[in-house]
């Protein structure tokens, strides 16, 4: 049982308002709910042109209310440009333009940690380059804006996302200055990666900036486990021994409530799954195969109830659950 919960706590607008929505309006919604931050995304949402007047007055109008304002900066794999769309607009075609210009939009809005999403799941099963290959790359592209970050007292949050396993995130940021790059964790998503979050938590430790907050179950489907997404409190994921851990390796960090709705599975009977996952042992993966639970009927929806996991998260983010 947790004896208190952090004090930087939000929920992505999107979630908390519906899509698309207005920033101001996220604010007041956050501040309704008790709530001290809302995650509206890229720069983009509150200013489509990132006008530097528009931007200031949205900050106001969030510090006016103690609310501070999570920012992305979209999606980076330089084999699927096509998913950095919001960087790419903001650069006239310029990948690495587009993504400093929303890093010098975040700080407008008062924020200078961002979040950046790798990929998408299928990138990791590409068979026409080599998961390996696309990491080298995302490496290389993220050490060539180094300076440009250092300059403008930017930080960029790698998100474990779907595609990518915390081994993989440490590795590139044993590469990349972690003065400039850190971690947004979510453990949601390592259990699709077969990963125990605590150890995951373990590994990451010193080097989280935020926090994904929302729970799922390990069901059974015959070829693995399918993670179905539940109210927070009703999944395997630990969150006291993780908000415990956390709050001592990185007291700093920002938790935000997600929402998640993607229906994934965990095939690991499928020829080649453990040869695209070389970082798993023996320990770990019996703590994880731990957490599942058999299938004995299909479940209605991987995503469940979404108005009671947005009610669920926004209470225990503002300490009206606790858990036993």
């Amino acid at each position: 049982m947790l004896d208190k919960l952090p004090k930087r706590v939000g929920i992505f607008a999107k979630d908390l308002c519906g899509s698309p929505f207005d920033v101001r309006d996220s604010v007041q919604k956050a501040l309704h709910h008790g709530l001290k931050g809302s995650f509206i995304g890229t720069a983009l949402n509150a200013s489509p042109t990132l006008d530097q007047w528009e931007l200031e007055e949205v900050r106001q109008v969030a510090q006016e209310s103690g609310i501070t304002l999570g920012l992305g900066i979209g999606m980076l794999n330089p084999y699927q440009p096509q998913r950095s769309s919001d960087a790419l607009k903001v650069g006239n075609g310029d990948l690495a333009k587009g993504l400093l210009r929303l890093t010098e939009a975040a700080l407008q809005l008062g924020q200078p940690n961002v979040m950046l999403v790798i990929g998408m799941e299928e990138d990791r099963f590409n068979q026409s380059v080599a998961w390996s290959d696309q990491l080298a790359e995302v490496t290389s592209f993220l050490k060539r804006i180094e300076p440009d970050l250092r300059s403008q007292g930017s930080r960029v949050l790698i998100k474990t996302h779907e595609e990518i396993t915390s081994w993989e995130v440490l590795r590139l940021l044993e590469v990349l200055d972690t003065d400039l790059f850190g971690v947004a964790f979510d453990p949601v998503n390592l259990i699709v990666r077969m990963e125990d979050p605590i150890a995951a938590v373990d590994r990451l430790a010193g080097l989280i900036g935020q926090v994904h907050v929302d729970d799922a179950r390990l069901s059974w489907n015959g070829r693995g486990f399918s993670r179905v997404l539940s109210p927070i409190g009703k999944g395997c994921i630990d969150w006291p021994a993780l908000i415990s851990r956390i709050s001592t390796s990185d007291p700093d960090a920002w938790y935000w409530g997600e929402i998640h709705r993607a229906e994934l599975d965990t095939p690991f009977r499928n020829e080649g799954w453990f040869e695209m996952h070389p970082d798993i042992d023996v320990t770990e993966l019996a703590i994880w195969i731990s957490k599942g639970i058999p299938l004995s009927e299909s479940q209605m929806s991987l995503v469940g109830d979404l108005e009671k996991r947005i009610g669920e998260v926004t209470s225990f983010l503002t300490r009206q659950v606790m858990y036993r």
